[in-house]
């Protein structure tokens, strides 16, 4: 295979888990990353780390970062979508693929393929549709838009996994949302229904009868639909916005997708992700307590 160049807009969970699993597999790959937290506490550590144990070259300009690769992956979050195409815009050449992670609505992403037309790179609508941290770099992605056959092309001989679904940015993004709400919204059922057996001294006893119920998934998995949904909160926040807009634009209801993006800022506003340094707990019990303790001082 010829050396390939990627490069990463923003390093977090999902860029170092895709960027370790590609440098896995023994290829000509060279991967570079810009994040404007990479020399900002608390979180510039963690990314450090993590870019050290990928192989990933940390840079400190995103324009030199766009000089250097082939493939630009965009993975910050849903409400920068559109700003962050208009900035780099300028800096896209032509031919170069331009491949949107982030997790924002159809039409976040249509917008933001149309700014990078205008530079002649080639646009990629990409949705995740599984953990990355589960499966790294193969984790099962749908993407779209001008750049997605070549894309998957490429990228699949990696053994990533891939699926096509056309040259229209946003269908991609379609079937992600759809998925959200319900994949957002049975986490946040579940973190209200644990916050509030807990308060009555029975969160282990619910616990256990909803893994019982939950035939065929494993604890270690529903663990992390609370002890990861609180540390990236405020994320999926803003894509549950997109979902909600997505709803009104096709005047359906969206209560559950409502009241799920409103239970994500309520853990937003405590702020467990600065709590926990933007690194995941290991098990349920210890968001427990720290919720536990805020409301204490805030009395």
């Amino acid at each position: 295979m010829e050396e390939l160049n990627i490069g990463f807009i923003g390093y977090g969970e999902a860029a170092f888990n895709i960027t370790k699993g590609l440098n896995s597999e023994g290829s000509k790959i060279s991967i570079f990353a810009y994040d404007k937290f990479a020399d900002k506490e608390p979180y510039s550590e963690v990314i450090r780390k993590r870019a050290l144990e990928a192989n990933v070259n940390i840079l400190g300009d995103i324009k030199e970062l766009l000089e250097k690769v082939d493939i630009v992956f965009c993975a910050v979050s849903a409400d920068m979508v559109v700003p962050i195409a208009e900035e780099i815009q300028p800096y896209l050449r032509i031919g170069q693929i331009y491949a949107d992670i982030n997790a924002a609505s159809p039409i976040a992403k249509k917008k933001a393929a149309e700014i990078i037309s205008k530079s002649g790179a080639l646009y990629v609508d990409i949705s995740v549709m599984a953990s990355v941290l589960v499966y790294g770099h193969k984790v099962p992605l749908v993407v779209s838009g001008k750049g997605a056959r070549q894309f998957a092309d490429i990228l699949n001989k990696y053994n990533m996994s891939i699926k096509y679904y056309g040259e229209e940015p946003g269908n991609a993004s379609a079937i992600k949302m759809f998925r959200s709400i319900f994949m957002k919204g049975i986490a946040m059922l579940l973190l209200e229904t644990i916050v509030a057996s807990h308060k009555y001294g029975m969160e282990d006893d619910v616990w256990d009868s909803i893994l019982e119920t939950l035939t065929g998934s494993y604890p270690e998995r529903i663990n992390q639909w609370i002890t990861r949904t609180v540390i990236h909160s405020e994320r999926r926040e803003h894509e549950m916005e997109e979902v909600v807009s997505l709803l009104n634009e096709l005047k359906t209801d969206d209560i559950m997708s409502t009241a799920t993006k409103n239970k994500m800022k309520w853990c937003t506003d405590l702020g467990l992700r600065e709590y926990f340094k933007g690194i995941p707990p290991k098990d349920f019990h210890e968001v427990l307590n720290v919720i536990d303790n805020m409301k204490k001082n805030k009395k």
